[in-house]
């Protein structure tokens, strides 16, 4: 619409320029260089600043139509915005009016046409949502699906669900947390879980210690913390798993003093091993039972994993749901003694009733990837 009415603006201008050339036999009254940088670049911006502003008076008219719609769904729904989480391949049904904001993860309108509010753009069947926009459904409504494993969106007014078939972490975490197991960071949102985000070091240490029950003993525990590089509320983990052994940390830098690597993110091969010791396994002495950079095949060797397992953290991102996924998972895998599984480990070290904790996890219907 834009370059039609400048192309129609610019054929006039040439027409009467031709005109007026005509008019006084031949000699122009106007130079070929006024018209080319300055007259005619004028009555194009003229026509530019036109066209987008009754563009923008026709996206305020139909916006203004979408937040009356909006704000008559709050008065009879739900009239703040409301955080849920959600995993991959979720539905949202959402009429028109209804609102949505990406909080973490992926989605992406699926059907219909969703408006960018906060960018001032409509995003048709296909387009992903932009993390921190507001978005309304346009007339008509639309749909929106999860493409990213775990996803936390903030919803307003009245909408549908239609369950996925991905993994449910979201309920691994709820159980974990249930068990004792888990906790958030501390983020407003999505419970705290940050399932999105990728686990440091530091977080594969401290499930790790919770996963043999021995958490509180690293809490209560007057150990001197080697490393330098440590934030104080991990301080007595780092400080506890040193004494025992349990890490060495990344080494001495270039200052000669020890390091934890604190913020360093840890790998699915490096939380492996984590899980593996957790079962007694050991990858040091002169007949380990692996090694870290072969622990996602022993591992599949000893059936902690599965072999679709260890092609999925291959493949993929290796992020806090993984993390919650494994450990969960690892909770009924055989010990190396042959003494039970890792979950009657977790609770006799932990003094926790086993029967509690087997009573959460039997609360949940979450398949294994096979």
């Amino acid at each position: 619409m834009r370059r039609l009415a400048a192309g129609l603006l610019a054929l006039i201008v040439l027409i009467s320029c031709a005109a007026v050339y005509a008019a006084s036999g031949g000699e122009s009254l106007i130079t070929q260089t006024y018209l080319e940088e300055t007259y005619v670049p004028g009555v194009l911006e003229q026509a530019q600043a036109r066209v987008e502003e009754k563009t923008q008076s026709i996206y305020q008219s139909a916006s203004s139509v979408l937040e009356g719609r909006h704000s008559a769904y709050l008065n009879g729904g739900n009239s703040a915005l409301t955080d849920c989480r959600f995993k991959e391949g979720d539905v949202l049904t959402l009429p028109a009016g209804s609102g949505v904001l990406l909080l973490a993860g992926g989605a992406s309108v699926s059907t219909g046409t969703l408006v960018d509010v906060t960018a001032g753009t409509a995003l048709s069947a296909g387009a992903a949502l932009t993390a921190r926009h507001r978005g309304l459904a346009a007339e008509g409504g639309g749909t929106v699906t999860v493409t990213s494993d775990t996803a936390v969106l903030s919803l307003e007014g009245t909408y549908t669900t239609a369950s996925g078939s991905g993994v449910d972490y979201n309920a691994l975490a709820d159980a974990l947390r249930d068990m004792g197991l888990f906790q958030g960071t501390g983020t407003a949102y999505g419970s705290g879980y940050d399932l999105e985000v990728a686990p440091t070091r530091l977080v594969g240490l401290v499930m790790f210690l919770r996963l043999i029950g021995e958490e509180g003993a690293a809490l209560s525990s007057t150990a001197a913390n080697p490393f330098v590089d440590t934030p104080a509320w991990c301080d007595r983990y780092v400080a506890y798993a040193y004494e025992q052994g349990y890490t060495q940390g990344i080494g001495p830098g270039l200052d000669g003093r020890l390091y934890f690597g604190a913020n360093t993110n840890i790998t699915a091969g490096e939380y492996v091993t984590f899980l593996l010791r957790a079962l007694g396994y050991t990858d040091s002495g002169t007949s380990p039972d692996f090694t870290w950079s072969t622990a996602l095949d022993r591992a599949v060797e000893l059936g902690v994993l599965t072999s679709a397992e260890r092609t999925a953290l291959n493949s993929g991102s290796f992020l806090r749901a993984q993390v919650v996924y494994l450990s969960y998972f690892a909770l009924s895998a055989p010990l190396k003694d042959g003494s039970g599984i890792l979950l009657d480990k977790t609770a006799a070290s932990s003094g926790v009733d086993k029967s509690q904790l087997q009573a959460v996890m039997d609360g949940v219907a979450v398949s294994r990837l096979s």
